[in-house]
């Protein structure tokens, strides 16, 4: 018997197909037209959901703000969710110097927020529709400071093509698509408590695993910092 060839199955598993298998997992087929309208409603919202709950790598990236010299507050793209570290770059010899992140209360309570200098602490505030971020010492005009940030930023939305591909890694389909079906389980009229119960189980589960697969494998170490007293 021939080995398949091709390792692709992510990149043709279409936005209709993952519908299409929700709507088997729940015991039936998509019957009207608003099926796929809400599916892909449904579909939106889980993303969200996932991004609320951590971390998610393919969804991060390196992201670039040239700071000005005297101004402490800059909006971030806004596709940006959250700032997971930050680094500032000199532009002279591209040196970069890793930054401290502190709580915006804490920012607001530095006295005096016009010292200026290379900032070594930023914090970071989240409003409804962007991320703004504070430095202090307020940027100088000794060098021109590059805020290097690696950033959280917003999944690609599922729109209204079908022939399209969700904005995830293969390793997550299956959960997107019992996802899916969870949520749709509940929307749908006369599925049974059982089953809904059974595809929110079976959905978690396939969410911790796909989770805990797409975490960085790298050591930790900790040292205790000892002082004398």
């Amino acid at each position: 018997m021939a080995v398949a060839t091709t390792s692709d199955f992510d990149t043709t598993f279409f936005i209709d197909e993952v519908i299409e298998e929700a709507y088997a997992m729940i015991g039936g087929q998509a019957e009207l037209a608003n099926d796929a309208i809400t599916a892909r409603r449904s579909l939106n919202l889980l993303l969200t959901d996932w991004q609320n709950r951590g971390v998610l790598l393919w969804g991060t990236d390196l992201a670039t703000t040239t700071l000005v010299a005297g101004t402490s507050t800059y909006t971030l793209d806004a596709d940006t969710i959250d700032v997971l570290s930050g680094y500032i770059r000199l532009s002279s010899n591209s040196t970069d110097f890793q930054m401290t992140r502190i709580g915006y209360e804490e920012y607001e309570g530095i006295t005096n927020k016009a010292t200026s200098g290379r900032p070594t602490q930023f914090a970071t505030l989240k409003g409804r529709d962007t991320v703004t971020v504070h430095f202090f010492p307020t940027p100088d005009t000794a060098d021109t400071y590059i805020f290097r940030n690696y950033r959280m930023k917003r999944l690609k939305d599922v729109t209204k093509n079908a022939l399209q591909n969700a904005d995830i890694p293969f390793r997550f389909l299956p959960a997107l698509t019992c996802g899916l079906a969870y949520y749709l389980s509940y929307k749908r009229p006369a599925v049974p408590t059982e089953r809904i119960t059974m595809l929110k189980e079976k959905y978690e589960s396939l969410l911790s695993t796909a989770l805990e697969s797409d975490k960085e494998r790298v050591n930790l170490f900790i040292t205790p910092q000892l002082q004398v007293v």
